[in-house]
């Protein structure tokens, strides 16, 4: 069963920039997942012709050459049109091998120092530290672009509430399901690579759907042990 997925024009977080590496770290997860020859027809389909054998510089620093945030959903959105619901599985690996790039490359962005010192304090307290350190660095990075990036965590209990006003997958996307399994892989392999510990994240919100915000719920504790 196909995920209808459509695009809108009037949404402004499609028009904001993202850094060239990481629609770079994007394709190359997304080749490595779903391979050099299928990934062209993603992009054929996902009208990002260009992008075909012409990945982005591993470039952090803008301007850049201009990649946006509709850009990158539009690749969100082609791997979910044409795959279909396996497309989920997919696009939740290629979150995760993004992050893997993103800790390799960003250590100092995303203060991973502090990061790591907390693994001797309770998961509760790792959790939101890194749910921290992913805002922070990503405010920092948006800001280099002269543009404001919105996002928070809300204390939920049992869990937090990971909270993206300024959300990248479904920036100019409407769509008939959450589609924000990128977001979620990213950061399951962020807390496994960073504390040696699966947390479950599931998405609760989207703004493709017509949400002011796209919600993933965090939970306090690891599935394992």
């Amino acid at each position: 069963m196909a995920i209808k997925i459509t695009f809108r024009d009037d949404d402004p977080v499609a028009h904001l920039k993202i850094n060239d590496a990481y629609m770079r770290w994007a394709l190359e997860a997304a080749e490595q997942v779903v391979g050099h020859e299928g990934l062209k027809v993603v992009l054929r389909d996902a009208g990002l012709d260009y992008l075909i054998d012409n990945y982005p510089p591993d470039n952090l620093e803008p301007p850049g050459v201009g990649i946006s945030y509709g850009d990158y959903a539009k690749l969100n959105a082609g791997l979910l049109n044409f795959y279909g619901r396996p497309g989920k599985g997919m696009v939740t690996r290629i979150g995760r091998e993004s992050a893997k790039k993103g800790i390799e490359h960003q250590s100092g962005v995303f203060n991973m120092a502090a990061v790591l010192a907390a693994k001797l304090l309770p998961p509760a307290t790792q959790i939101k530290m890194g749910l921290s350190a992913i805002l922070s660095g990503w405010r920092v990075l948006n800001e280099k672009f002269g543009q404001e990036f919105k996002g928070t965590i809300e204390d939920a209990g049992d869990h937090y509430k990971f909270i993206l006003e300024t959300d990248p997958v479904s920036a100019g996307l409407v769509s008939d399901h959450p589609i924000g399994w990128l977001i979620e892989g990213t950061i399951e392999e962020g807390a496994r690579q960073t504390f040696g510990r699966f947390f479950d994240v599931t998405q609760e919100a989207c703004r493709s759907m017509g949400a002011t915000a796209s919600i993933w719920r965090v939970p306090k504790q690891p599935s394992e042990e």
